[in-house]
């Protein structure tokens, strides 16, 4: 079963080896906690308790005046197309209306059609482009918006 929790600091060992299974650039322990500990970002991470409690998701939010711009969403390889990604997203909605946001926003990789089709799942929008945002490849981001 997959409980979505708010993180704690003590999250961030696994959050950080998550980030360095999915990213080519993974954000380091220290800044995952500085992102936990900051008021402005919201942090979630999926627990699967018939795992020993296993960490196997996370996402990151920063709420900036009146929308949320969802930084990182990190699934675990061997956890991938379970709906977990959705739960994560789900929540930030929720928070999102709960705290009047007028929408959320991203930017995902060109490439990442999978990342892409979830994000349009929850009814977000291409709304733009941010020319060489990636590197390691370099690559465009797609700007996605969802607006509430």
């Amino acid at each position: 079963m997959i409980s979505i929790i708010p993180a704690a600091p003590e999250h961030a060992p696994h959050m950080n080896q998550l980030e360095m299974e999915s990213f080519s650039e993974a954000w380091s322990e220290n800044s995952i906690k500085c992102e936990i500990m900051s008021p402005t970002t919201i942090t979630y991470v999926a627990i699967d308790g018939g795992e020993q409690d296993t960490l196997v998701g996370h996402v990151y939010m920063r709420h900036l005046i009146n929308e949320g711009h969802i930084i990182n969403l990190a699934i675990k390889k061997s956890h991938r197309r379970r709906g977990i990604a959705s739960m994560l997203i789900k929540k930030l909605i929720e928070v999102a209306h709960k705290r009047e946001m007028i929408g959320l926003t991203l930017e995902v990789r060109e490439s990442n059609r999978a990342a892409i089709a979830l994000y349009q799942q929850h009814e977000f929008a291409e709304e733009g482009v941010r020319k060489n945002y990636y590197t390691r490849p370099t690559e465009n981001g797609i700007i996605m918006w969802l607006y509430l």
